[in-house]
């Protein structure tokens, strides 16, 4: 009787212990939304203007040893000899917005990514993106942030449904993520939930079936170290 009753004691315990340090579900989603902002604060939309056609594209603000950087889809510049024009809205109130432009520093169409750089004072543009290198697992939670349609400052969320995507314009595999995206998302920012640390950005999209496929960002890091334009990145 005795030992049964120490075993109960035990039990919990152990059951205390779990529901002490277990993360609540507001917890939980207060992370994620805190995450979901955070990420916006980085987000930019692109209108580059090549040969007279205009597109729209989004992109990632960074720096790197104090300069501020956009990284982007490369098929959202075009030839990279247009004119292009960032802008960035205040998640916080849609009336407010820096537009600045900028030029092309870095450009890989195979990979289909592209790096800009502010022209000017940019002093007013957030860019405090980190990156994560490390690929992702299967029915990881991610962002997509961006610009679908033209509806600047938009976070959706989906899983990681494939990570190792053979596709037919790179050598290198992409990775796959849930998410109904719509044109004017190429080039945003893919983010892990957790972490907020951007791990690709979106190329392609297949409408018919709600999936983004995502240049991982080592392959970015891959090609800037074979072009010696490593400098231009935070690793």
């Amino acid at each position: 009787m005795g030992n049964r009753l120490f075993g109960f004691a035990v039990a919990a315990i152990l059951l205390m212990g779990v529901a002490i340090n277990s993360p609540s579900i507001s917890s939980t989603q207060d992370t994620k939304e805190t995450i979901a902002e955070q990420v916006l604060r980085s987000t930019v939309e692109i209108h580059a203007c090549v040969d007279g056609t205009i597109s729209v594209g989004s992109g990632v603000a960074y720096t790197k040893d104090g300069q501020l950087f956009i990284l982007t889809a490369a098929h959202v510049i075009g030839d990279g000899k247009g004119l292009y024009l960032v802008s960035q809205t205040d998640p916080d109130n849609d009336d407010v917005k820096e537009i600045f432009t900028a030029d092309v520093v870095a450009y890989e169409t195979e990979s289909d990514w592209a790096i800009l750089r502010p022209v000017g004072d940019t002093r007013c543009i957030r860019g405090g993106t980190t990156f994560m290198p490390l690929p992702p697992r299967v029915g990881d939670g991610v962002y997509a942030a961006g610009s679908p349609m033209g509806e600047d400052n938009t976070v959706t969320e989906g899983i990681v449904a494939h990570r190792n995507r053979a596709v037919p314009w790179n050598k290198d595999k992409h990775f796959v993520i849930t998410n109904n995206g719509t044109g004017g998302l190429s080039g945003g920012g893919v983010y892990d939930i957790h972490t907020g640390k951007c791990i690709g950005i979106v190329v392609r999209l297949n409408r018919m079936a709600n999936l983004l496929y995502i240049v991982p960002v080592q392959t970015i890091i891959n090609d800037l170290k074979e072009s010696g334009q490593l400098s231009l990145f935070p690793t």
